[in-house]
């Protein structure tokens, strides 16, 4: 496999840049500790082993040791730090109220918010109402380990199962809609939109929300032609199939959703008429 030259790399951060994204180049590396630390009730883990090395943008080192090691248990989760995230720490810093922590209590560790009371007692807060907060004692051998500065996820995944279930469901309320749309409602929203519709190629922001909803289909641009110039043989700009044809690519090719002014055949005023149009014909579709 060929590697990819710098100017290659440069031109695809460049891509990224213009997409709206702040890509970072993982430059530094950190050391990533192979013991889970739990977020739930503290459990001996003994001391942490040296583990990996992970390469994080230099951006989000901040001159403090730092390291990264995975999470067990679901006393987080409604900090959104789930069982196997991975959380970026630092050492060093001065623990304020709200922030997650991993403290080592008697050699245990565990991942929660530290909180101070008005009383002065020191508390670690789990956001789980399942879990109870721990009251820190002098008592306690208490070492802070670290202060949590970013949570790092894997791209989350849905089971096919749970897919085919969604689409199913999606697919079983659009066929229910359909049948719910009949011939008259077609035609009265087509004469509605005669009114709306200034240019032949603009029949195609009519077609296409009705291809959307199921009463026509992708090619059905003769029969919906037709149509169009029985019940408004007047109108000035009836449409034309072929033209209808044209106005199908780019992101005009998809569901009326997914139009993107970036991915269109018209573009600025024209792109808003197109999608004001298409927006209105679904809307009075499903009425």
């Amino acid at each position: 496999m060929a590697k990819m030259t710098q100017e290659e790399f440069k031109e695809i951060l460049k891509m990224l840049e213009e997409a709206g994204m702040e890509p970072q180049v993982c430059n530094t590396p950190v050391l990533y500790i192979d013991t889970a630390v739990q977020a739930g009730i503290p459990t001996n883990r003994g001391e942490f082993t040296r583990g990996k090395t992970l390469m994080l943008p230099e951006e989000l080192i901040k001159g403090n040791l730092t390291f990264v090691v995975d999470v067990e248990g679901d006393s987080m989760k409604d900090a959104n730090i789930l069982p196997g995230d991975r959380v970026q720490l630092q050492t060093g810093l001065p623990v304020r109220d709200g922030d997650i922590i991993i403290a080592s209590i008697d050699n245990e560790c565990t991942l929660k918010s530290y909180c101070e009371d008005e009383q002065g007692n020191k508390w670690l807060v789990p956001h789980n109402d399942a879990y109870k907060p721990i009251l820190l004692t002098e008592e306690m051998n208490l070492n802070i380990v670290g202060t949590v500065t970013r949570v790092f996820k894997d791209v989350p995944r849905m089971s096919y199962a749970e897919l085919l279930k969604r689409v199913n469901a999606a697919r079983e309320k659009m066929e229910s809609r359909r049948k719910e749309i009949t011939t008259e409602r077609v035609e009265q929203v087509i004469r509605e939109m005669g009114d709306v519709v200034k240019q032949a190629r603009q029949w195609y922001a009519v077609f296409r929300p009705m291809v959307d909803v199921g009463v026509l289909t992708e090619d059905d641009y003769d029969s919906f032609a037709y149509k169009v110039s029985s019940l408004l043989p007047m109108h000035d700009r009836l449409p034309v199939p072929s033209e209808l044809r044209r106005m199908a690519v780019d992101s005009f090719r998809k569901q009326v959703d997914d139009w993107r002014s970036e991915d269109a055949p018209v573009s600025g005023y024209r792109f808003e008429a197109y999608r004001r149009i298409a927006r209105q014909t679904k809307e009075k579709l499903l009425r």
